[in-house]
């Protein structure tokens, strides 16, 4: 019995992408938790050290988004889009979305309050302090 378990998890192991949250490199912020990310990426809380954060998505069909949403989020593409929808009617709005982790990294290095996701390479190249790691 424990090994069909492990045999079905296996594949879920083995596609999750890692990524890391990352920020301009001029925030005073260190480091978030993944709840503290995920209170902001859930429109919980809007700010961090009294400013206003501007957040990041990858296109919907972005392996790491899918990552980001079921690791942090702890949520599935469906009950996502059912949340944001019941959001909406509360005047809230999901977070930004940029066609690639080039484009966001690009934003968050030039943003001052912007956090992203995205591999841990490209942030590293674009000088991005890193607030939070997740790997399989």
């Amino acid at each position: 019995m424990g090994r069909s378990l492990w045999m079905l998890l296996v594949p879920f192991v083995l596609y999750a992408e890692s990524f890391v949250v990352a920020i301009n490199p001029s925030s005073r912020i260190e480091k978030l938790s993944a709840h503290t990310i995920a209170a902001l990426y859930l429109d919980k809380r809007r700010s961090l050290k009294g400013y206003r954060v501007v957040l990041l998505n990858l296109p919907l069909d972005h392996p790491i988004r899918r990552s980001f949403e079921e690791r942090v989020l702890h949520k599935s593409r469906r009950e996502l889009q059912r949340y944001w929808l019941r959001a909406h009617f509360r005047g809230h709005q999901p977070p930004k979305v940029l066609k690639s982790q080039e484009a966001a990294a690009r934003y968050v290095e030039h943003i001052p309050h912007a956090i992203g996701y995205m591999k841990e390479s490209i942030a590293r190249e674009h000088g991005l302090k890193i607030v939070y790691r997740w790997r399989p």
